[in-house]
């Protein structure tokens, strides 16, 4: 559909409802195309933080296709210092060396 600028202002819930169908409203100035007035875009869910890192991740080539099922973890365990006192993080820095 087609609509000057003077028949918007004149009937502007027309065009509203034109474009609510579906239909692209067209809008003229002295027969020249300004504007469009469509239906929004369906908003895409966000995407999570693991989406985002797995794009990243494929689009850097290091993964070559996206895991199918969810990776569960198995229950975490805690360890506790040595008899000296340290660590697992301080054997781990301690195993880096200087940075």
């Amino acid at each position: 559909m087609e609509i000057s600028i003077r028949e918007l202002k004149a009937n502007p819930s027309r065009a509203i409802a034109q474009a609510r169908s579906g239909e692209r409203v067209t809008i003229t100035s002295h027969r020249k195309v300004v504007a469009e007035l469509v239906m929004p875009r369906p908003e895409a869910p966000p995407r999570s933080a693991d989406d985002l890192a797995m794009a990243r991740l494929l689009a850097s080539g290091l993964v070559s296709q996206a895991a199918t099922k969810p990776f569960l973890l198995g229950k975490a365990i805690t360890l506790s210092p040595a008899p000296d006192g340290q660590t697992m993080s301080d054997l781990v820095i301690e195993l880096r060396g200087p940075r």
